[in-house]
């Protein structure tokens, strides 16, 4: 059984504890505060300055990709020491980041022509990616192989969801992203949008008149995404991510266990710079993703 190490983009927002625990090699986008200056995320810019920053002085971000020498630098690592790769990803439908990784891929395999490099498109972002990726590792860690780890993400991509609120519509707006959710009307006193992404697609999925009733709203939409399907809930592991509202973490998770049950909910998580740049502040939202051993 050939070694491999994980990779993912920094769309994924994956905790640090998490990333040492499983020993995963993240590769993060660049953010612009001034429009000039792009900065690694969190190597370089530090959440809380960039939290700080768009809240107090009403800045709207930039991001900007890896480039592919970033992937190439970080492969070529991994492929040298005799390993192979895996890397996420964010879909493909809001970045090129996939596409970047995907280049750096075809220029490795030139050299590296014994090792497997794959690039998985997610189809995900933010906690979803983050499940997705949790999940190799958990793989890795069981003894499965890098090819049997490619398989699980085929299928657990297309059941993977994070259903969200956002404070307002205008920094997807400002970032091109808005898409299929452009009916929503967040100008609206007190609406507040609901957006899910699954299948690499972000679509409206409803409207609620103040954050409390959204919360209960996003509850519902996850459960119904449950039954609708015939999934088991036990399948399933679940986390909050939120940008700067912490302190919303704990009624929603209250929320999500009243309407669920007893459900696998591990610990909340912040959604990044690369994300946030999109979805503004006050955006809160539960992700969803199927354990490797419900595909067994």
């Amino acid at each position: 059984m050939s070694i491999f190490q994980i990779f993912s983009d920094g769309a994924a927002d994956i905790p640090q504890k998490v990333i040492e625990q499983y020993q995963i090699v993240t590769i993060p986008f660049y953010v612009s505060l001034d429009q000039k200056t792009y900065q690694k995320e969190i190597e370089e810019l530090p959440l809380t300055t960039f939290y700080s920053t768009m809240i107090d002085q009403n800045i709207f971000p930039k991001t900007s990709l890896p480039p592919v020498q970033d992937y190439i630098n970080a492969f070529s690592t991994a492929l040298d020491s005799g390993k192979d790769v895996i890397c996420f990803t964010i879909t493909d439908t809001l970045s090129g980041s996939f596409q970047s990784a995907m280049t750096a891929k075809q220029m490795l395999e030139e050299k590296y022509t014994d090792r497997k490099i794959y690039i998985e498109n997610s189809w995900a972002a933010t906690g979803s990616q983050y499940l997705i990726v949790r999940e190799a590792a958990r793989m890795q860690q069981a003894g499965y192989d890098i090819d049997a780890v490619h398989n699980y993400v085929q299928k657990a991509k297309v059941d993977s969801r994070i259903f969200f609120m956002v404070g307002t519509l205008t920094h997807l707006e400002k970032g091109g992203r808005i898409g299929k959710v452009a009916a929503l009307s967040g100008s609206i006193l007190n609406i507040k949008p609901l957006i899910v992404l699954g299948n690499g697609e972000i679509n409206k999925a409803g409207m609620a008149r103040s954050r409390k009733k959204a919360m209960l709203k996003l509850s519902e939409l996850t459960k119904n995404y449950i039954e609708q399907n015939h999934f088991a809930l036990s399948d399933f592991t679940f986390t909050i991510g939120t940008t700067n509202t912490p302190e919303e973490v704990e009624p929603f998770a209250a929320i999500l266990k009243n309407d669920l049950g007893d459900i696998d909910m591990i610990e909340p998580f912040q959604i990044g710079a690369t994300i946030a740049t999109h979805t503004g502040p006050m955006t809160i939202g539960i992700c969803a993703n199927k354990k490797f051993e419900a595909y067994l």
